[in-house]
């Protein structure tokens, strides 16, 4: 690289030299890159396939419903016992969304 910015003249040969380093060095970065890649999509692939053929799948769903279930309830809760609360919980969110919105 430093070539390019002296003011010595280079040669024909020396400047094929330098395009075939590169195009070497290009090689070796799509090679390592695609190595990579590769590795990474193969353990996507594998949590995938475990994931997909875990023999609890019908429980864990049981389990995030109920949960789901648990925190509704919770926040109808926390609604009725802090209303004050949550209506200005509301009005700030309203008028963050409207901030947002209405900001260039």
């Amino acid at each position: 690289m430093s070539r390019f910015f002296s003011r010595k003249p280079t040669t024909r040969d020396e400047i094929e030299r330098e395009i075939h380093n590169l195009m070497t060095a290009l090689d070796d970065l799509k090679h390592d890159a695609t190595q990579g890649s590769r590795h990474r999509l193969d353990s996507l692939r594998s949590r995938a396939e475990s994931l997909w053929h875990d023999a609890d799948w019908d429980s864990h769903c049981r389990d995030l419903s109920k949960r789901g279930r648990d925190a509704s309830r919770m926040a109808k809760e926390c609604v009725r016992e802090h209303p004050l609360s949550t209506v200005a919980l509301a009005a700030g969110a309203v008028a963050l969304i409207g901030y947002l919105v209405t900001r260039r």
